[in-house]
Formats: structure tokens, sequence, C-alpha cells
């Protein structure tokens, strides 16, 4: 791999102007040291955010109008998999639009631990939403009843879940060569969970090694605010209603901090 890798961010896209407008221009604002390639897949939008994306001549835009809100979340995975095949980066990131960058060298523990081994092919942090210690406790403790329950009564079980050692897709970092030499894909398979767990199982079974970042290194350079295309289109709900509210909350707040409304008037950002 170059010392200076081209890197190829892959961003799925449905109506949501406001935090893609943010969420581009925060990448533009603090990536100016890298070989940077930006691709938005659009999954069949149909209000302004296209025409927006169009207008910007530093992004490539990949346009699938047959797509829409009803494929939603499954169109996510395919984009990335349209994404990585466009791509001319050696290194692949996939994105979410609801991902902010608040720092210069966001990437630089991406790289560090890439640059670790030829074999390392994925590597990311764990969601930056912290849980509270004695819920994830009491969650793992559950789980594990769960799933020796499972092994006695013969079911299988996800014991390569491994939950906290697999990159999350909200912004994580894979070694493209080997994603399309191996023809992998960021679908989920055989009722796999998803947020990148899919694509972490079929690189560990070609033999391949994911990394994890700490979860506080990332936090200082980005801001993820879950479910949030969610939390601001009522198109795409959440299961639950208290989910929703919670995810329209953060969402809010985040929105209304100082340097993300910054971001938002800074049309500057959208220029070559």
């Amino acid at each position: 791999m170059p010392a200076s890798p081209r890197i190829s961010i892959c961003i799925p896209h449905w109506q949501v102007r406001d935090m893609m407008s943010i969420c581009l221009r925060s990448i533009r604002k603090h990536s100016r040291k890298y070989d940077l390639e930006v691709i938005v897949v659009d999954n069949g939008s149909r209000d302004d955010s296209l025409d927006y994306l169009r207008s910007l001549p530093w992004i490539r835009l990949i346009e699938r109008p047959s797509e829409s809100v009803t494929n939603w979340p499954a169109n996510v995975f395919t984009a990335w998999d349209a994404g990585i095949r466009a791509c001319t980066g050696e290194l692949f990131v996939t994105m979410h639009s609801d991902v902010f960058v608040r720092q210069d060298g966001w990437l630089d523990p991406f790289l560090r631990e890439m640059a670790v081994s030829p074999c390392v092919a994925a590597t990311g942090a764990w969601k930056l939403a912290l849980e509270n210690p004695w819920y994830a406790l009491q969650k793992r403790i559950v789980g594990s009843l769960v799933a020796q329950a499972k092994r006695l009564a013969g079911r299988r079980t996800r014991s390569s879940f491994r939950e906290g050692h697999y990159p999350r897709d909200y912004c994580a970092m894979y070694r493209t060569q080997t994603i399309l030499e191996h023809g992998l894909t960021f679908c989920p398979q055989d009722g796999q969970i998803t947020g990148g767990f899919a694509i972490a199982r079929q690189l560990w079974d070609k033999g391949c090694e994911t990394r994890m970042i700490p979860v506080s290194e990332i936090a200082r350079k980005i801001v993820h605010v879950a479910h949030g295309t969610a939390a601001v289109s009522s198109d795409k709900p959440l299961h639950h209603r208290a989910a929703q509210r919670k995810a329209e909350r953060r969402a809010q707040a985040l929105l209304n901090e100082a340097w993300v409304d910054d971001l938002r008037h800074n049309r500057h950002l959208d220029a070559v």
C-alpha cells in the first residue's frame, strides 16, 4: 500500500439534504491532507436534495432512481457494494450521512491500523454512543445465559458476533482489493445482523484480520447521530416510538451546536 494511499469514502443517501450537506462539508473541511475520493450513492431521492448533490463538482454521484425508501435499509448495503465496484481508492470507507467530522487528521487512526499488516482488511470503532456500564454488564450476562441455553438445546448461537470486536459501518475502512478479489458483499447473509458484522464475518472466513480503534480516540474526531436520518425523515420511522423520540432529541441537539451550524451555512465548502 502506498505511503499516502487513495481513500474512497462512500455515503448512501436518500432525501436528507440538511444532514448530507453538513456531512459532506465536514469531510471537505477536515480532509485536505488526504488523497480523497467521495462517492455519494443516491437511492432514488425525489426532492431538491438530488439537485444539490448534482451541483457538487468535487463528489462522484451514483444515481439509482429505481431505489426508494421501501428498500431501506437493504439499499444502504447495496449502495456500498456499488460504491466499492466503482471506486478508485486502495482503501474504501463506509460512512453514514449522519456522521460529521469535527477535527483534522480524523482518518489517521484508520490508516495506522491498516498499515499494521497486509492481513488487516478492515478497521474501525464500536458505537460512539457509549452504553451505561451497568446496562452493558447486564446485557453481557443475559446474552451469555441465552447462548448457553441455546448450546444446551443444540441450537446455533451467534458466537462470532463478538460484540465490540468488529468495525461498525457508520465509519469503517476496508482494503478495496481484498473485498473485490473475494467477491464479498456488505449485505447481510443467512439472517446475519447488520452494522458491519456481515462483511467482517466474510473477511474472517477468508483468514483476514479486522482491527478495532478505541472509541475514545474516534469520538474526539467524528460525531455519529445514531438513527439520525430516521429522526429527520418521517418516511423512515424506527420500530419503536421511544427510540424515535430519543433519536430526534439526539439529532436536534447536535444540529443546534455552533460548529455544526457553521458547517450548515458554509457554502464555500461546496465549491471546487
